[in-house]
């Protein structure tokens, strides 16, 4: 009995480890692609000519993103010859991605996207430190706020297509989130992958709070379709949600 304890205190050690340095990777990744569109909010928002040349860049970065993206992708099918090449291939392509992307988004709906995109990367941050360390319900639940959120915010303060249309695509994020978790719970909180079990929530974990608020975040944004008002009064509602349910779950990992 003892020695099964201290092996699990062990495994238990060694994934709190293993998830610090992934945070801090994930930190230092998130400072420096804030670093990137501050500089570019910087000299390509406020460069006045300098704008030109930053639209020519944009165009060549985003060819270079997406060689890197592939490059990543590539090496992740590559991993059975090397198992750090799954690492590697996924920093790659995480770094591809973003090139590409930005690089893609920052010439339309100027200089919006540069704010958006300077707010999106600390909440990115946000949601894979939760990812790493807290609950994995809570990680759903997080996710799905953040989404939701960013709809509402918008909603309250333009009733443009895109807007609405960003609108609907949260109500269908967080649906699908929604149907998955179902699923998930009815097989007990595991699912199957290449004949194996993976295990993403316990097996014998309360639903009730996660499908809740799931739930209330697709009523709230579809509800905010139709008026800017009650989307205002939504982002309130449900940003003190998520500010007692990060100091719930923060209890609960003490």
């Amino acid at each position: 009995m003892a020695q099964n304890s201290n092996q699990k205190r062990v495994e238990r050690k060694s994934k709190s480890d293993r998830n610090m340095n992934r945070a801090v990777i994930l930190l230092i990744a998130g400072l420096i692609a804030e670093w990137y569109l501050l500089m570019v909010d910087r000299y390509y928002v406020r460069g006045g000519s300098a704008m030109v040349k930053w639209l020519e860049y944009f165009k060549w970065m985003r060819w270079a993103g997406l060689g890197i993206l592939a490059a990543g992708v590539a090496l992740i099918l590559l991993r059975d010859r090397k198992s750090w090449f799954a690492h590697l291939g996924a920093a790659v392509a995480g770094v591809g991605a973003f090139l590409s992307f930005t690089s893609f988004l920052m010439p339309f709906y100027f200089p919006t996207n540069v704010t958006v995109l300077c707010v999106f990367v600390p909440v990115v941050l946000v949601l894979g430190i939760i990812y790493l360390f807290y609950q994995a319900e809570f990680s759903v639940q997080a996710t799905a706020l953040t989404v939701a959120l960013f709809a509402l915010v918008f909603r309250s303060r333009s009733s443009t297509p895109l807007v609405k249309g960003f609108a609907i695509f949260a109500i269908a994020a967080c649906a699908a989130l929604l149907v998955c978790t179902l699923l998930i719970r009815k097989n007990s909180g595991a699912v199957r992958l290449n004949g194996k079990e993976l295990r993403l929530f316990p097996a014998k974990m309360n639903y009730t709070l996660t499908l809740g608020v799931l739930a209330a975040c697709i009523v709230l944004v579809f509800a905010a379709l139709f008026s800017a008002d009650i989307a205002f009064y939504a982002v309130w509602a449900l940003a003190i949600g998520a500010f007692v349910l990060a100091v719930n779950y923060t209890i609960k990992l003490m």
